[in-house]
């Protein structure tokens, strides 16, 4: 359903609210598109996870397909994993050096 896409993080803040749920943001892993999503969703006291945009994907919110963010990110240059709060933003893509970002755009 395209009117959930890019709605995650608002209406899961607003269903976490309500609710009393942990927000988490990570990824969803849809099969139908062979891709992880950046995603936001609830997770409430029991584990169970809540998504109010699970519709958005064609598998509809299969448990074992979300992968909370663990404060790693991917050099998109040389691919090493560093921390989110180390890496060098070469406009949207993380990378771990100076180097790794000149590369990235070809110099």
């Amino acid at each position: 359903m395209h009117e959930l896409r890019g709605k995650c993080k608002e209406l899961a803040e607003k269903l976490a609210e309500e609710k009393g749920y942990r927000l988490v943001c990570g990824y969803y892993y849809e099969p139908h598109w062979s891709k992880k999503e950046q995603h936001w969703w609830c997770v409430d006291d029991q584990g169970n996870i809540h998504d109010p945009t699970k519709e958005q994907f064609p598998s509809k919110g299969i448990k074992e397909f979300y992968e909370e963010f663990n404060g790693f990110v991917e050099c998109k240059n040389c691919g090493e994993t560093i921390k989110e709060e180390n890496a060098i933003m070469q406009g949207r893509f993380p990378v771990c050096s100076g180097q790794c970002a000149l590369r990235l755009v070809g110099l």
